[in-house]
């Protein structure tokens, strides 16, 4: 009878870092109209931040990471104040970490502006 522990114990010792992973934030208004999105490419480790629609407050993105050291880096980036101009931002994370962020629309409005909660709830997580 063959044995599975010899392949659990090589996978387990071989040191698997988890695959690059691009993802995109997104805010919507009420009425689902895009206001603005940020994308995190792993490839080149940079985000992009592009505001949708005219006035209405200007486009950001938060994001967090948590370095090998343990130490938490903290960001925002904004993007311009022109409707359909993109913004990227470069960094250089180390691969396989993590990293999460969200997208908000500054200024009054009569809805949470933002892609996730400002308590790290529900913020897109992409791995460098």
């Amino acid at each position: 009878m063959f044995s599975m522990i010899p392949v659990a114990v090589m996978a387990a010792t071989a040191g698997f870092a988890p695959s690059a992973v691009s993802s995109t934030a997104q805010v919507f208004d009420r009425d689902s109209e895009l206001l603005a999105e940020a994308h995190f490419d792993a490839g080149d480790d940079t985000f992009a931040v592009t505001k949708h629609v005219a006035g209405g407050g200007r486009a950001y993105l938060e994001y967090r990471y948590v370095r090998a050291d343990g130490t938490l880096q903290t960001g925002t980036h904004t993007a311009a104040d022109a409707a359909g101009q993109t913004v990227r931002f470069g960094h250089d994370f180390t691969a396989g970490r993590t990293v999460t962020f969200r997208v908000c629309v500054s200024g009054e409005h009569g809805f949470n502006p933002c892609s996730a909660g400002a308590d790290g709830e529900n913020w897109t997580i992409g791995i460098a």
